[in-house]
């Protein structure tokens, strides 16, 4: 298990390793943003690592895309690509003022 800290809710929760930063949120009914179904496409779900950037999976290359497009330098991750590996993780959601709104991008192939 992986201990993931939300703020500014300052909301601990325990959670099995390989969720993603946003699959905790959503589990958990923290209000996260995201619009492109966890697909690396849109950066609206993406989080500040305040804390245990260590814990987390690697980035991979669309990640790292989706970033550099919209400025995002470390440690900025996205939710849906930052995957909790171990111990304990510290995160900030960016206030957004529009709710989530419904997924319509199709998810990815699976990786073979």
């Amino acid at each position: 298990m992986s201990t993931i800290t939300f703020q500014p809710k300052d909301m601990r929760v325990d959670v099995p390793r390989g969720f993603s930063v946003l699959e905790a949120a959503m589990e958990f009914h923290v209000p996260i943003y995201h619009t492109c179904g966890g697909n690396a496409s849109c950066s609206t779900c993406r989080v500040k690592v305040l804390r245990g950037a260590e814990n987390l999976s690697s980035m991979e290359e669309a990640e790292k895309q989706v970033l550099e497009a919209f400025d995002l330098p470390a440690p900025y991750r996205l939710g849906c690509q930052a995957l909790l590996m171990q111990g304990e993780i510290e995160v900030e959601i960016p206030k957004r003022v529009k709710p989530c709104r419904d997924n319509k991008t199709p998810p990815l192939p699976a990786k073979a």
